[in-house]
């Protein structure tokens, strides 16, 4: 009775369909048409871009070029399941000008897109950082072992420069003296 169990098993685990999210990831998992298919496909995420734009998950496989991920499929379960996004946050970017041999901070920030489970961090330059010791421009994620010249910090918007930062603490400074002589 055992063997016949496990054969009927056996025969329906192979004959059964693999299930996937599809689409643009709103509605439930659905069984794949190709009861052949063995692999699910979805959009990669990057921490701190997002979404790979265009891709759209799927029954069966697809190429890394495209930026898109690939998984064994099961039959009770979708392995593409949508991941949850947490909040966006902001951080500023940095664009190296040769004239001045320094780092310029942009006038906007940019938007930092993350995992629900992901903490806010962003990144700028420290004072003597080079082309080759601070290579992340989008101000976005942490610091990488390669950028010696680079410095984090964990809140919306932090990475202002230090220059920017000692003319905030200065101002009121300079209005009393100004209102007093």
């Amino acid at each position: 009775m055992k063997y016949l169990i496990v054969l009927a098993l056996c025969i329906y685990s192979a004959h059964a369909t693999v299930k996937c999210v599809q689409g643009d990831g709103s509605e439930a998992a659905k069984d794949c048409t190709d009861a052949k298919e063995t692999l699910c496909s979805g959009p990669k995420f990057t921490e701190y871009t997002g979404l790979a734009a265009g891709v759209k998950y799927a029954c069966g496989k697809c190429t890394v070029e495209e930026g898109c991920e690939q998984c064994t499929g099961a039959a009770d379960k979708a392995c593409n399941a949508v991941k949850e996004a947490g909040a966006d946050f902001n951080c500023y970017s940095y664009t190296y000008n040769a004239t001045s041999k320094a780092f310029d901070m942009s006038a906007k920030t940019s938007a930092c897109k993350r995992l629900k489970d992901t903490g806010i961090v962003c990144n700028m330059p420290k004072k003597d950082a080079t082309e080759k010791t601070y290579t992340l421009k989008s101000g976005c994620g942490n610091c990488t072992k390669a950028d010696t010249s680079c410095e984090s910090c964990a809140k919306d918007k932090c990475n202002t420069s230090s220059a920017i930062r000692v003319a905030v603490l200065i101002a009121p400074l300079l209005a009393v003296l100004v209102n007093l002589l």
